[in-house]
């Protein structure tokens, strides 16, 4: 059954469109890096309430900790990933992070035996160069500097996360697993809210901000639960390689949505109106095809 190939299909979707409501509505809600990490990390809480009424299997301490940590780690690369755009064109630094899909592969095959066919990683290479060349609009324009280290960090623990999610999830159950890992985000975002400068004032900006978009944050963060829920669901049934190559399509769907929105929204499509829209559409039938040569 490939069940997992649809689901690594939609959660990018879902990306997608929490990318867009973040870029255009909530930009200017996010007062540092560390709100965007924070937020995400306590609404991944939520799923936790559901312990009221399913049981868990409880494991091994191991692999109860190895779960948590894939949480954590998941808000620590969000918030490097932050940091970045604060400090590089957004384009930028979407092209260079979508360079650690290579990685995968790699390290899933050294750390976890995970093998693909020939015509996969045909497929995963053509994926990851075009979602490459559809966002590297200003990477002429990029000089070495803190943003690529910040970028660099986040792919590491981006990798790192993808392997410890797989581990846990062939060891363990999906529901048992997926709840270390929303603790671990909430953690995280506890982590981070406490032990920095910069997140100790979330809170207090929390309640200037929050009155004001509420409905807008919730839209937004429910989305991403959706998200992280369905991506961890496809890596917990499939190869994470593909999975996690799967989703680096999202600038795509970007794209797709801000073309369809343009019309009605021009002042919130931004993606649609810059850089070569034929450069950008041929490079979609090229993933197009290297989805194809997953799938099949």
């Amino acid at each position: 059954m490939n069940d997992w190939f649809f689901l690594a299909l939609l959660s990018p979707a879902l990306f997608a469109v929490v990318n867009i409501i973040d870029d255009n509505l909530l930009r200017n809600a996010y007062r540092s890096a560390y709100f965007g990490a924070i937020i995400t990390g306590l609404f991944a809480i939520l799923p936790l309430f559901s312990l009221f009424f399913l049981p868990i299997h409880v494991p091994s301490a191991n692999l109860i900790a190895l779960g948590i940590l894939s949480g954590f780690l998941t808000v620590s690369y969000y918030l490097f990933y932050f940091k970045a755009l604060k400090v590089e064109f957004p384009s930028t630094v979407i092209a260079l992070f979508s360079l650690s899909y290579v990685f995968i592969p790699l390290l899933a095959y050294i750390f976890l035996g995970e093998k693909l066919h020939f015509r996969q990683y045909i497929g995963s290479v053509l994926i990851i160069m075009s979602a490459f060349f559809i966002t590297a609009e200003n990477i002429k324009k990029f000089k070495f500097s803190k943003a690529l280290y910040l970028v660099g960090f986040a792919a590491v623990l981006f990798a790192v996360t993808a392997l410890l999610q797989k581990y846990v999830y062939d060891t363990v159950d999906f529901f048992s697993g997926y709840m270390f890992f929303c603790f671990g985000m909430g953690l995280g975002s506890i982590f981070y809210a406490i032990s920095f400068k910069d997140g100790r004032v979330f809170f207090s900006d929390f309640k200037k901000v929050f009155v004001k978009w509420i409905f807008i944050f919730a839209i937004a963060e429910l989305i991403n639960i959706a998200a992280e829920f369905t991506m961890n669901l496809a890596i917990s049934k499939g190869p994470v390689s593909l999975v996690k190559v799967i989703e680096g399509i999202q600038p795509i769907y970007v794209l797709g949505f801000a073309l369809i929105l343009a019309p009605f929204f021009p002042k919130y499509a931004r993606e649609a109106v810059g850089g070569k829209i034929s450069k950008k559409l041929f490079l979609m039938l090229v993933i197009l095809g290297g989805l194809y040569l997953i799938y099949s």
